[in-house]
């Protein structure tokens, strides 16, 4: 596999990737590179998560999701998680389990880390400046259709609720 390097800034990077295909033949794609990210479903009861409902500056307008975060702060995905929740939300999690990975696309190549939160504590980090969020509890249930029907969808919340529910049976 060689990777040419296109373009390196404000924390994103692309580059134009060859990579063998098993018959020999190769394969070449312009692939984007940035830091990981977390996305947790926070439990605040049995049957209640919490969901945001965040402004979007450049949608110009508010979309549902679960707390989500660039995983750029920290070395350790957990410890990004924590934070995000706590920035996100007000709340930490004494349990903040792993729930799986999802990718995109292997041309976009950051991981989304998804994880379950729960017996939650208030301890608020402030929030980023740039940052417009209303944080509301509701059902599993709830929490999908709102994020399902928001004007544009937050695939990993998506995926998220909806692999949390196909589990669950709900």
């Amino acid at each position: 596999m060689s990777s040419e390097e296109l373009f390196n800034q404000f924390d994103w990077r692309v580059t134009l990737d060859t990579a063998p295909l098993p018959d020999g033949r190769e394969k070449k794609s312009v692939r984007v590179h940035r830091c990981d990210s977390v996305h947790i479903l926070p439990f605040v009861s049995e049957d209640k998560v919490l969901l945001i409902h965040e402004f979007r500056p450049f949608y110009q307008e508010y979309i549902w999701m679960v707390p989500s975060g660039k995983a750029d702060k920290e070395s350790d995905i957990l410890t990004a998680a924590q934070r995000e929740l706590r920035e996100e939300t007000g709340y930490q999690a004494a349990i903040m389990t792993p729930y799986g990975r999802v990718n995109l696309s292997d041309t976009i190549t950051i991981t989304n880390h998804l994880f379950l939160a729960r017996d939650l504590s208030h301890s608020p980090l402030p929030q980023d400046p740039d940052e417009l969020i209303r944080v509301e509890s509701m059902t599993v249930q709830e929490a999908i259709e709102k994020v399902l029907n928001s004007p544009r969808v937050h695939t990993p919340s998506g995926f998220l609720l909806l692999k949390y529910a196909r589990e669950k049976g709900l």
